[in-house]
């Protein structure tokens, strides 16, 4: 579990420093398209609530596995 913490942190950091780096002096599609016509609103809640749902999925598979292991070692399977 831990190691699941440890690269999720490790990615989201490696992207908020990417991002830094992608701003320039001219204004790109992104900025034309999604930010002028509000769409961005959308898109970001749509991956928010992807991201919770992802991760929601994730913690409980990861109690049941943690059950399924516990039962399995003391002999009950």
């Amino acid at each position: 579990m831990r190691t699941i913490i440890r690269l999720v942190v490790f990615i989201t950091a490696a992207l908020l420093c990417e991002a830094t780096f992608a701003q320039g002096g001219q204004q790109s599609w992104l900025v034309e398209t999604m930010y002028k016509s509000g769409k961005i609103n959308t898109v970001i809640t749509i991956v928010t609530i992807f991201l919770a749902g992802l991760t929601a999925w994730m913690f409980l598979m990861d109690r049941k596995l943690r059950k399924l292991e516990q039962q399995q070692r003391s002999g009950r399977a």
